[in-house]
């Protein structure tokens, strides 16, 4: 499968922000994925939607109705970083969660120039050095035959910003869309509704995890991404992630995402640096804020509930009730 990648460098590079996590994973992950997952039920609710409840508090953290006690609620709701127009708009449920909220968390504040650049001067080599000296003769072989004459312009990119950039390039020929992003859906409308938006960490610290890659790490992620455009796979794959977010399917979501992280050592230490290792204090500061009486919609990578260490486990472990909104 040939990849347009005349552009990648001014076109590309400012939207890998919007998908650290997914861009780089979903590929090999939907590789790997054997015929479609069973029909969920139907849903009336595009994407993952949780409501989360806090039991059990002193009074004075629980909102009160007519003289009784009304535990605490906040929304969760999963996001692809990497969407199309069809996501949108929300359906009525998530609409109606974002609405009674005063406070937005999401893992970064993908809409920020400053940020792009972090992430460019940490995944990016300065010359003499370059990418070939950091990947296998056999992966820059696969590497050139595929982008020709273009191969060049990835020499000052870490492998798994290659691997980033090339999934989003061929996503967006397919017809999916980073500005289409429901991380950046919400971010946009919480700072023209003047809600409360938090950061989780921020996108330098995503670039972080993502550079502490070695090359062995990194060979391995792009050996497999290369791999999947190989073999032309890649068209069915996106439309099979596409349908299971459209129709809420939580568990064919999860039977992808958790193939991604055991397909190679690098996907492997993405998936558990930003993702498991993060879901108890992620549980935490969720809870915290709506021990403070918080009316909190929180968005996160869809990877977060995946896995027996998955937010959702990490918060019901914490004495949370948490439900599926279809």
């Amino acid at each position: 499968m040939k990849t347009k990648t005349k552009h990648f460098s001014s076109k590309i590079l400012s939207f890998c922000a919007l998908s650290l996590v997914c861009a780089c994973l979903s590929t090999g992950a939907l590789a790997q994925t054997k015929g479609p997952a069973k029909p969920p039920m139907t849903s009336k609710v595009k994407g993952l939607l949780y409501e989360v409840r806090l039991m059990n508090q002193d009074d004075a953290t629980i909102e009160k109705t007519n003289n009784k006690a009304k535990p605490p609620i906040a929304y969760l709701f999963a996001s692809v970083h990497i969407a199309k127009k069809d996501f949108h708009p929300m359906s009525v449920p998530v609409q109606k969660a974002y609405a009674q909220a005063d406070t937005i968390m999401v893992e970064a504040d993908s809409n920020s120039d400053s940020a792009v650049q972090a992430i460019a001067s940490k995944l990016s080599y300065s010359a003499p050095d370059k990418l070939e000296k950091h990947v296998s003769q056999a992966v820059w072989g696969t590497l050139k035959a595929m982008a020709g004459k273009s191969v060049d312009q990835f020499q000052s990119y870490t492998p798994v910003m290659v691997a980033m950039g090339l999934s989003v390039e061929v996503s967006m020929q397919l017809g999916f869309d980073p500005t289409q992003s429901i991380d950046l859906h919400f971010i946009n409308a919480a700072k023209k509704d003047n809600k409360a938006l938090i950061e989780l960490d921020g996108l330098e610290f995503q670039a972080d995890v993502l550079g502490s890659l070695n090359d062995d790490e990194g060979n391995a992620l792009l050996a497999n991404t290369l791999d999947s455009f190989r073999k032309g796979e890649l068209k069915s794959q996106l439309q099979s992630m596409n349908q299971a977010w459209l129709k809420a399917d939580a568990n064919g979501i999860e039977k992808i995402l958790l193939e991604a992280g055991n397909r190679d050592e690098g996907s492997k230490k993405i998936m558990n640096s930003l993702m498991d290792d993060r879901n108890e204090g992620i549980a935490n500061k969720i809870r915290e804020l709506m021990q403070q009486g918080k009316k909190a919609f929180i968005v996160l990578n869809a990877g977060h509930m995946a896995g027996e260490r998955s937010i959702i486990a990490q918060l019901k472990q914490q004495g949370l009730q948490v439900k599926q909104i279809r």
